[in-house]
This record gives structure tokens, C-alpha cells and sequence, in this order.
């Protein structure tokens, strides 16, 4: 009796025990496991016999399919609550403020080229113009000195030609027929195309007064010649007046002789002519 009472115990504690496990399923909505054969023969106080080919239960085979049922989808619902909209959003959100940090550090090194640039032909252009500026205040300075020159020689001819016209008065006779028969002394170079220049910026080209054999250009003087035809230095007689060959000149060439003036109304008036020269005794 007292065995017996001792297996009863047992077979109680070992239900609570089989209980307390089979809660949490039936809770998740499970079915319950079914007692085996031998707790429920305890209970009753009879004997329960297992027969040899006997196998698992299949609520037993159930219950451990269900429970690895539940444990994969707790996992996709563990991986779907990972991958959320939430977390989508954020992430795009990251993205486009990277393209938004490189976009505007793009632009600003953009800026700051067109910047430099414009910096840069700001300073080309300025220069330019000072340059500009720098020339044709030069050029107007040279014309300026040019006139302020051709007006003192205009100022100086005009009184040359009055003492000359007073000289002339008292020797003209002797004096003319000196040069003439100097000139005709001489040899004849020929017949020559004369024309006229002056210390201006449009005839002598910013030389001034300045010869190419580096004597000061006078009037009644100094003459361009063409060095192959008449050579620097040589004296001749052109309608009884004598003048040197100090000045070359670019347009000068051949039998062509360039007859230095004060002013540029000279030049002008004297125009064009054709005389023979001779070589000065």
C-alpha cells in the first residue's frame, strides 16, 4: 500500500511537472499533448501495457513541428520588422544628403574658378587699357611737341626770310650769280623728282629733326637722298641753292630727292617739282 501511495506521488509530480511545459503551447493555441500511457494507467491505479511496435505519438510529432514553425516565423517576422519603410526612408534620406553635400561643394569649386576667371580677364583687360591709355597719351604728346616744333620754325623761317630778303637786297646780283655758276661749274646728276618734308610726326615718323647720319636736319639744308645715287655727305646745287645729303628716306629711292622744310604747310605748298641737280664745286 505504501508503494503504492509512493508511485501515485509520482505520477502527480510528474503531471504537474508535464503541465507547467505544456502551458506556454496551449497559450500560443497549440493542442495539447495527450498524457502517456503509463501517467494515465498511475493515475487510475491500473497497469497500462505498451505494445513493442508502438512508435511517438503523433501530437508529440505535432508539437515539435509547430515549435520550429513558430521559431522560422518569429524570424521573418524579426527580419520584416528589420526591414521596415522606416528604415528604407532613412536610408535614401542619407543618400540624397551625400549627393546634396557633394553637389554643393561641386558648386562652390565651380564659383570659385568663375571667380578666379573673371578675376583674372578683369586684370588682362585693365592692363590692356592702361596700355592703351599709356600709347595715345604718347602719341598726343609727340604730336603736340611736333606742332610746338613746327610752329618755332615757322616762327624762325619766317624771320630767316626776312633778314634773307634783307641780305638779298644787298647782294642779290653777286649772290645769285655766285651759286649758279657753282651749279653750273659742276657735274650734272640729272634731272630729279623733289619733294618736301618736315620734323612732323607724319612726315619724319617720331624722328623729328633727327638724320640718319645724326646731324640735326636744317632748312634750306639738309636733303634724303637715296645713298646709291648720291651718297651721305655729297653737296649739290638744286635752283642755285646748295644742300647736303645728311637723311635717307624710305620713300625715297632712285632719282629722288626729299628737301627738308620747318613746317608742314611748306612741305605741302612745295608739293611736287622736277629740277637738274648738279654736284657743288
Amino acid at each position: 500500500m505504501h508503494k503504492h501511495m509512493n508511485a501515485i506521488q509520482r505520477a502527480c509530480i510528474f503531471l504537474l511537472t508535464l503541465l507547467l511545459f505544456l502551458v506556454p503551447l496551449s497559450a500560443l493555441g497549440e493542442p495539447k499533448a495527450e498524457p502517456a500511457p503509463e501517467a494515465a494507467a498511475a493515475e487510475t491505479g491500473t497497469t497500462a501495457f505498451v505494445s513493442p511496435t508502438d512508435t511517438p505519438s503523433a501530437s508529440a510529432v505535432f508539437t515539435d513541428s509547430t515549435v520550429m514553425g513558430d521559431v522560422q516565423h518569429a524570424e521573418e517576422n524579426l527580419s520584416d520588422q528589420i526591414d521596415v519603410p522606416a528604415l528604407n526612408d532613412a536610408r535614401v534620406a542619407a543618400q540624397n544628403a551625400l549627393i546634396e553635400t557633394r553637389t554643393n561643394k561641386d558648386r562652390a569649386w565651380l564659383s570659385l574658378k568663375r571667380e578666379e576667371q573673371a578675376k583674372a580677364e578683369a586684370a588682362r583687360r585693365a592692363a590692356e587699357e592702361a596700355a592703351r591709355a599709356a600709347s595715345e597719351a604718347a602719341r598726343e604728346r609727340a604730336e603736340a611737341e611736333s606742332r610746338e616744333a613746327a610752329k618755332k620754325a615757322a616762327a624762325k623761317k619766317d624771320s630767316g626770310k626776312q633778314s634773307k630778303t634783307t641780305a638779298a637786297a644787298n647782294h642779290s646780283t653777286s649772290g645769285k650769280s655766285a651759286k649758279k655758276e657753282s651749279g653750273r661749274n659742276g657735274k650734272s646728276l640729272g634731272v630729279f623728282k623733289l619733294t618736301a618734308y618736315c620734323p612732323c610726326y607724319e612726315c619724319s615718323k617720331g624722328w623729328g629733326r633727327m638724320t640718319s647720319s645724326g646731324k640735326i636736319a636744317q632748312a634750306n639744308h639738309t636733303i634724303a637722298t637715296d645713298p646709291a645715287v648720291i651718297p651721305e655727305g655729297t653737296r649739290v646745287v638744286i635752283n642755285g641753292t646748295v644742300y647736303v645729303a645728311e637723311d635717307v628716306g624710305s620713300g625715297v629711292a632712285g632719282k629722288h630727292i626729299d628737301i627738308f622744310m620747318e613746317s608742314h604747310s611748306s612741305a605741302l605748298n612745295f608739293g611736287v617739282q622736277y629740277a637738274e641737280v648738279y654736284l657743288a664745286d
